[in-house]
């Protein structure tokens, strides 16, 4: 998880620290990520949403 995104450098993404770099993001895509429900996003989750072409890749699109 890149420190742009974990802005509380916890591992992890909130749907609010994820809105900042990614401003069209709903709570309902959000909910869709966040796989296992935990109201966070994890460098697993972020990358199957990376694949599946719910959210741009951080590293490369910025």
């Amino acid at each position: 998880m890149s420190a742009e995104i974990d802005t509380d450098g916890d591992g992890m993404a909130s749907f609010a620290e994820l809105q900042v770099s990614y401003p069209e993001l709903t709570e309902e895509m959000f909910g869709d990520i966040d796989t296992n429900g935990d109201g966070l996003v994890d460098d697993e989750e972020m990358a199957i949403a990376v694949e599946l072409g719910n959210l741009a890749d951080p590293e490369t699109d910025s």
